[in-house]
């Protein structure tokens, strides 16, 4: 009787480890769909700007734009599908020669469409007058 409680009472306990350290996966019909992800942030340089993309799938083509406040296509390019083996794009764009104001790049592959947004600012430049004088006779 004292072997069969130790027994079954193993026998729970291996069942509930098992159970609890099973990774459960989260079913999301959403991520299943994206054709690719992306990333913006700024360069060490202040007037670089870097973009980053993966492809999920080596075939899909994705369209990439910089449009101005305007609404004036500054950049445009398509990333190759079919036969292209990178399924990375990192580029980073030069921001120095574009006047101060709002711009947007548009990704578009498919049916998926992300858009980063950001604005630029030339800092106002301030004489700085000096707290201490120094006369010398």
């Amino acid at each position: 009787m004292k072997t069969s409680i130790k027994l079954l009472a193993s026998a729970l306990f291996v069942a509930l480890t098992v159970s609890v350290s099973s990774p459960v996966l989260a079913d999301d019909h959403k991520s299943q769909n994206k054709v690719f992800s992306a990333a913006m942030f700024p360069a060490a340089n202040a007037n670089k700007l870097w973009l980053c993309l993966e492809k999920y799938k080596a075939e899909n083509k994705i369209n990439l734009t910089l449009i101005s406040e305007k609404g004036e296509t500054l950049f445009q390019e398509v990333l190759c599908g079919k036969n292209s083996k990178l399924n990375a794009y990192r580029q980073q764009f030069d921001m120095g020669a574009l006047t101060d104001g709002n711009y947007t790049f548009r990704i578009t592959a498919g049916t998926q469409k992300e858009e980063f947004s950001f604005k630029l600012i030339t800092p106002a430049v301030e004489a700085i007058q000096p707290t201490r004088l120094i006369a010398i006779k």
